[in-house]
């Protein structure tokens, strides 16, 4: 059976409140919409997260759900001294900042329920050649 895959990576930084110190953070997932008749509902995810100022690529799961005014992201990882964290945030398209608001997405990171600090990450890539790079068409067993 066909259906739409999609590879992002997003790169910024992340900041704890205990730490107030900024370090570069960069996601990389992939997304294969096994809900290709409804893909506003949330859509499984894995992928890598590196913090390079750390030394560390670990994995990272979650959910990519899709809305009119931008997408949704929800992101578990484990963070190094600090445990399990999800990080979610979405982005908000603007006309009035179209590129920005395209491209850059705030998460604020949780552990236990309780906001711990907060991740502003971007896409780099050219928005003209996004659907070229970054979706594709492909096959997917079923049970």
């Amino acid at each position: 059976m066909l259906t739409l895959k999609l590879k992002e990576t997003m790169k910024g930084w992340l900041e704890l409140n205990a730490t107030h110190q900024k370090e570069p953070f960069e996601f990389s997932i992939d997304v294969t919409f096994m809900h290709r008749l409804k893909p506003w509902k949330p859509q499984p995810f894995l992928g890598a997260l590196t913090l390079s100022k750390r030394k560390l690529t670990t994995e990272t799961h979650g959910y990519l759900t899709l809305k009119p005014g931008g997408p949704r992201y929800e992101l578990w990882f484990d963070l190094p001294g600090v445990g399990q964290v999800e990080a979610k945030g979405e982005k908000s398209y603007d006309l009035m900042n179209l590129k920005e608001s395209l491209t850059m997405c705030p998460l604020t990171l949780y552990q236990n329920g309780e906001a711990i600090g907060y991740i502003e990450v971007a896409y780099e890539d050219s928005i003209v050649t996004f659907p070229l790079k970054a979706l594709r068409l492909t096959r997917y067993a079923t049970v």
